[in-house]
């Protein structure tokens, strides 16, 4: 298995492609959008929020979250510019189903719902990439459901960070690849709806047998092929 494999590059090409030519539609006719800056930790919208627009994430990284179990929190997705988010209904009133969150410095522009019903009523380009957008993002969530299916924590990190380096992947040129990301034993607990305490142990078990090697918070795996095996592929 190769962990920084055309699967994700492809997708993220005809993402980026689909997201600019839908915002080059919507410029064409006229829709005004909103840029904002946002610093890490800030709040683009909060779970049980009205649904209001379409959000695109221009650069940098963001978390999406909901709270459980008292403090704790489980990580639904983290974007890469060219995502796009929220809940946007087309019919009866949205609430946004999750917390938005910067994890670094990010530029968001946000499409008020009112102007995308209007380009897509008018426009059928406008619907053809919103549906491919959209199609997109589901690929993505049945990706991180799969990571969930086996019962042990080892299985479900070797099936999560494959999926980390094809969105954040930085090659070294020698074989290995980082995943471009600082996380946090407790980050990578949150996606894998697993204990710190669990992950921690899997994550030292890995490094000793060379499968990977974490440094100031990066990861990096070494050897793709024990990571593939480990998670049952």
């Amino acid at each position: 298995m190769n962990a920084a494999g055309p699967a994700w590059s492809e997708y993220g090409e005809v993402q980026e492609e689909e997201c600019r030519g839908l915002l080059e539609i919507l410029r064409g006719m006229g829709v005004a959008s909103a840029d904002r800056n946002y610093a890490p930790g800030d709040a683009i919208y909060r779970e049980g929020e009205y649904g209001d627009a379409l959000y695109v994430l221009l650069s940098g990284v963001v978390k999406l979250f909901r709270p459980y179990s008292g403090s704790k929190e489980a990580t639904l997705r983290l974007l890469k510019p060219w995502d796009i988010f929220g809940h946007l209904a087309f019919a009866g009133e949205a609430r946004q189903r999750a917390y938005a969150e910067a994890v670094t410095e990010c530029r968001v522009t946000k499409v008020p719902k009112i102007f995308m019903e209007r380009a897509i009523r008018r426009e059928p380009q406008a619907a053809l990439k919103m549906m491919t957008l959209l199609e997109l993002r589901l690929v993505q969530y049945e990706e991180l459901v799969q990571c969930l299916l086996p019962r042990e924590t080892e299985a479900r990190l070797a099936n999560l960070l494959p999926i980390l380096v094809q969105k954040f992947g930085e090659n070294d040129g020698g074989g290995s690849v980082t995943i471009g990301l600082r996380l946090t034993h407790q980050d990578l607990a949150a996606m894998v709806a697993s204990t710190r305490e669990s992950v921690t142990k899997v994550l030292n078990d890995m490094r000793n047998r060379g499968v990977l090697e974490i440094e100031a918070g990066r990861i990096t795996l070494k050897d793709q092929d024990a990571l593939a095996r480990l998670s049952g592929a």
